[in-house]
Order: C-alpha cells, then sequence, then structure tokens
C-alpha cells in the first residue's frame, strides 16, 4: 500500500495533466494545411481530369490519398484543437472541420458528437459507437463492416442518446448536410457516372476503410475499459508518417487536446507516468520517437 502511494504522488494525474498542457499550446498549422489542402486538391481534380488535362486513373489514385487525410484535421476539430477554447476562433473548428469531409462525404456535425461519445464511453458494447470497429474480429472483417456501412449506425445511438439533446440537435444539423451530399452525389452520377465513381464514390470508400482500420481498430485492439486501459500504444510493418502515427492514440485519449504534430514530444514526456499507470504497451514506446517509425518486422 505505502508503494502504490508514493507511486501515486510521484506520478499523481496532476503532474501528468501539467505536462500535457505544456504540449497543448501550439497553434496547428499543420492539420490546417493538410485539411483544406486535401479537399483543395480534391475539388482540383474534377476541372482536370474532366478537361483530359489529368488521367481520369491519376485522379483516382490522388483521390484516394486526399481521402486518407480527410478525416484527421476534421478529428482535430471536433476536439475544438484549434480554438483552444477562444470563442473568436471556434468558428475555424467548424470551418475546417466540414470542409475536410468533403472527399469522405460525411457531416462534421454527426462526426463530432459520436466521436465525444466514444471518448465518453470507449470500449462500453452499447455506448461506444466505434465498439464494433475497435473489436470487429479481423481486419477483414473492419474493412467489410466500414465498406458496407454496418458499423456506422447513427441511428442507432440517436436512440441510446435520445435524452441527450445537444446530441440530439447535431443529428438535426447533420441531416440537411447528408441530404446535399446525396444529391450533389446523385446528380454527378447521372452526368458524369465513371469520373464520379472514381473520384468521389470509391476514393470515399477507400478512405473510410483507411480511418477505420487505423483510428478504430488497431488502437484499442485487446483493450478493455477504464482512462490507462481502454487504448493502447502499438507497432506495425507500416511507418507511422503512413498511418498518422496512429500507434501514438493512446496518448490523444489521455489528453485530447495536446495537438497532433505534439503527440510524439508529449509521450516522451509522459512515458513514466505511462508506464507507471500501466497503460497497454508502454513499456515498448521507444526513447525518442520523433522520427521512429514504430515498425515491427
Amino acid at each position: 500500500m505505502r508503494e502504490s502511494s508514493e507511486i501515486l504522488a510521484e506520478f499523481s494525474f496532476e503532474k501528468e495533466k501539467a505536462i500535457a498542457k505544456s504540449f497543448s499550446q501550439r497553434f496547428q498549422w499543420e492539420m490546417i494545411l493538410i485539411g483544406l489542402g486535401q479537399a483543395s486538391i480534391w475539388l482540383s481534380l474534377w476541372p482536370l481530369v474532366l478537361n483530359g488535362i489529368l488521367d481520369l486513373w491519376m485522379g483516382f489514385l490522388i483521390a484516394s490519398l486526399c481521402a486518407c487525410f480527410a478525416y484527421l484535421p476534421s478529428h482535430e476539430a471536433q476536439h475544438g484543437n484549434y480554438s483552444r477554447g477562444n470563442p473568436k476562433l471556434r468558428w475555424l473548428d467548424g470551418f475546417v472541420g466540414h470542409i475536410s469531409l468533403i472527399t469522405l462525404m460525411y457531416s462534421y456535425h454527426i462526426l463530432r458528437v459520436t466521436h465525444m461519445k466514444h471518448h465518453a464511453y470507449t470500449n462500453d458494447p452499447v455506448k461506444d459507437p466505434d465498439y464494433l470497429n475497435a473489436h470487429a474480429k479481423s481486419v477483414f472483417h473492419v474493412i467489410k463492416n466500414s465498406s458496407d456501412g454496418s458499423s456506422t449506425d447513427f441511428g442507432k445511438y440517436l436512440e441510446v442518446f435520445s435524452s441527450d439533446k445537444a446530441f440530439v440537435n447535431s443529428f438535426e444539423k447533420a441531416i440537411p448536410i447528408a441530404l446535399l451530399y446525396r444529391f450533389i452525389l446523385l446528380v454527378l452520377v447521372v452526368i458524369f457516372p465513371l469520373e464520379t465513381l472514381l473520384l468521389w464514390w470509391l476514393p470515399a470508400k477507400i478512405g473510410t476503410v483507411y480511418t477505420t482500420v487505423f483510428f478504430s481498430y488497431y488502437p484499442h485492439l485487446g483493450t478493455s475499459t477504464g482512462r490507462y486501459k481502454d487504448t493502447r500504444f502499438w507497432s506495425h510493418w507500416i511507418p507511422r508518417f503512413l498511418n498518422h502515427s496512429m500507434q501514438l492514440h493512446f496518448i490523444h485519449h489521455l489528453h485530447p487536446s495536446i495537438g497532433h504534430y505534439d503527440e510524439p514530444k508529449a509521450i516522451e514526456a509522459l512515458k513514466p507516468f505511462l508506464v507507471a499507470r500501466k497503460v497497454p504497451g508502454a513499456d515498448q514506446i521507444p526513447e525518442h520517437i520523433t522520427f521512429n517509425p514504430l515498425i515491427r518486422i
């Protein structure tokens, strides 16, 4: 008991929070550049392809890459990490959040509220909107479920959180945007069927699968419930720069205000706390992460 008290004092939550806060101040220009940049590149593909300046197959490859970079900038916006609590900059969260998701055809409102519930109820089989993805039988099942939409049953969670007025209001705000996407897609399918398939519909599917596998499945694979138990450190055969460094996603669950590109340094500073708190995989965290690809061979 004495040893536990000493550990608790040395690695107290107050000390952990103070360190985390020191990495939660910087303006995230990288995320804004990526979010607005990929959306701008994706939009530019249409006139380039339709006017024969760019081959459709090349447009498809670029659009798919854009779709894989579409979610993370919106994810940072969902946590208010651009405005940092400044009411005058709150518009920036919504602006980047909405624009970045055009490539994926998702409404920012609905992803924001469901993601907040994911943080509040991580690994809860009833209340966590990411539960089916995070606890799928295999990567194959994640790909299948995210491809056919069976793992994103937003209607189910509207029932689960029907008493949460803010949650319901966000759903209502999302409906016109979702209908607009459907209308635009329908019009484009009639006018430019092949281009619509390869520049928007299929890349959006690929981007959704990519996001689900690396944001939902791997970070929570084999974890349980509890602040220091619901997300893990892991390694992979893909260099971390190609999967948005989701090996480090556990620090985001502990301290969502830490900017994505500040997470490596934050983890280096917080590693003793993470090991003491027995975060899954924490003992495998390298001493220096910034340029470490975190590859497992």
